[in-house]
This record gives C-alpha cells, sequence and structure tokens, in this order.
C-alpha cells in the first residue's frame, strides 16, 4: 500500500501545486489525489515519480428533481470522467449531496435516475467513481452502510464504489471496521484521518451539536492527524489489506492543531508519514 496526501487544509492550499507536490514528495509520500479535471496536474506528478491513483474531490450541484440541475450533474460528473480516463487516472473520488426536501428513499430513486447514465459512461471510460462518507451536517447521500447498500443495489454497476474514510463514521456512533468487510469490494480509494472526542463538548450539549453561540466550548468532536485520535489504525489498515485494498492510502489533514501555515501543515504531513509507515508494507 502506497501513502499518498492532498492539499486538504487551509495552510496547504496557501501553495501552488507544484509546490505542494515537490514538498510532499522531499517528505517521502509516493502518491498525490491530483485536483479533478486537470490533467496538468497529474502529468506534473507524475514527472515528480508520484503515483496518481485518485483525483481529489469531485463535488457536482446536490441531488434535484429539478431536470436542469439533473442535466448539469451528468453533464459536470461525465466530463470529469473523460478527463480522468485522458490522464490515465482511474478513479475519481466525489462527494455526493442529497435532495434536504426529500426523504432518503426517494432521494435513492433520485440516484437512480441521475447516476445511471453516469455509471454507464465510466464502464465504457473504465473509470470508477468513489463516493466519499462526508456528512455535511447529514445532507450528503453516502454516509452510511445503510445508505452505500441502498445506491449500489439501485446502480449495481461495478464503476461505483467507495473512498472510504474512518474518521466520518467514528463520530457518527458508526462501526468502522464491520463495513470494509461488508463493502471491501467497493472500496476504490482509503483515507487517513483520525477523530478526537472532545468529551467535555459532547456532556454540554449532546451530539447534535451546540445550540447557543455563546456556550464553550464549541465542538464535541474533531478531526485530528491518524495517531491523534481514536482510531485503532493497525485494525483498520489489517482489515482493508484482508479484504484485498492494497492501492493508495491518502492522508487527509484536517487537523486544526497543524494547519494554519504551509510550515504548520507540513509538519503535520509529517508527523502522519511517521505514524503511518510502521503500518504499511
Amino acid at each position: 500500500m502506497k501513502l499518498g496526501c492532498f492539499q486538504s487544509n487551509r495552510g496547504l492550499r496557501q501553495l501552488a501545486f507544484g509546490e505542494f507536490v515537490a514538498q510532499a514528495k522531499a517528505l517521502g509520500y509516493e502518491a498525490i489525489d491530483a485536483p479533478p479535471n486537470n490533467g496538468e496536474a497529474v502529468a506534473l506528478c507524475r514527472q515528480q515519480g508520484l503515483t496518481v491513483h485518485a483525483t481529489s474531490a469531485l463535488v457536482p450541484p446536490d441531488l434535484s428533481r429539478d431536470s436542469a440541475r439533473q442535466e448539469e450533474i451528468v453533464n459536470q460528473v461525465k466530463a470529469a470522467i473523460d478527463a480522468a480516463a485522458a490522464s490515465g487516472v482511474g478513479v475519481i473520488t466525489h462527494l455526493i449531496g442529497r435532495d434536504p426536501a426529500l426523504n432518503g428513499d426517494d432521494n435513492i430513486a433520485l440516484f437512480k435516475e441521475v447516476y445511471t447514465p453516469i455509471a454507464a459512461h465510466a464502464e465504457a471510460q473504465g473509470v470508477r467513481l468513489a463516493f466519499e462518507n462526508w456528512p455535511r451536517n447529514g445532507t450528503m447521500l453516502a454516509i452510511t452502510p445503510e445508505l452505500w447498500g441502498a445506491m449500489f443495489n439501485a446502480v449495481p454497476s461495478p464503476a461505483l464504489g467507495l473512498c472510504y474514510d474512518p474518521s466520518h463514521l467514528y463520530w457518527l456512533g458508526i462501526d468502522y471496521i464491520q463495513p470494509i468487510r461488508d463493502f471491501g469490494e467497493r472500496i476504490y480509494h482509503a483515507h487517513a484521518k483520525d477523530t478526537e472526542i472532545l468529551a467535555a463538548g459532547r456532556d454540554q450539549f449532546g451530539i447534535y451539536g451546540r445550540q447557543l453561540s455563546s456556550t464553550s466550548p464549541a465542538n464535541w468532536w474533531r478531526y485530528r492527524l491518524p495517531g491523534y485520535g481514536a482510531i485503532d489504525w493497525a485494525r483498520y489498515l489489517d482489515t482493508l489489506y484482508q479484504v484485498g485494498y492494497d492501492g493508495v492510502l491518502s492522508v487527509e489533514h484536517e487537523d486544526p492543531v497543524w494547519d494554519a501555515t504551509p510550515e504548520l501543515a507540513f509538519r503535520g504531513l509529517k508527523l502522519a508519514r511517521q505514524f503511518l509507515l510502521p503500518f504499511l508494507a
């Protein structure tokens, strides 16, 4: 399994992409999630000898019953698929928002309508879409095993799968190990990000979050570098290996302790790599 990263926080995004790539390589990273629809970025990574297993997240408009919006989604995702195929990139990580006016069943029906032609196009181009399980306060679609199963039943194409991130499942109270076994064949990319539970905040306002602006502390959980939260990394990576995933493990550095400046952000990436290397083979 190769260790990768991408421009996932404010400090890293202060750098030009080429400078970010050069510094990531100097730290010892082997892969980069290149921006979608950017053949030049893919080529730059490869010139540095780095693998591009997947693009970073494609974010089309949220699902909608509006036919114009649906056409916009189809066209945007198909264009990204074509760009990935032209660059020889096999996976596009993907965020998909739900229509907030509809219940889960109706959103799955919309997903089937919109993504059936997208999946067929992806299959034809040899590209796979990997939906990340980021909740966005419950407004995304691909956030739980329940919904993954419904999505893959609605559109059973092998072109659709997961970008698996244990950090989101942890703070949602979901076991992050068993779904790897249940959906192993659908895991097309994997993230490395940890979650720390802030008990003082949780005990003040519970899992629904702060309701009053004056309440302190403001949060009951936060994302951390691998090893600085509650994820069992030996079990997580061992289970990925057991189901046959041996692609790229991509550090999604969103740790607020290490993100204010490029210098701090790269120190965070260095710490993440030092922690994860003993688990990789």
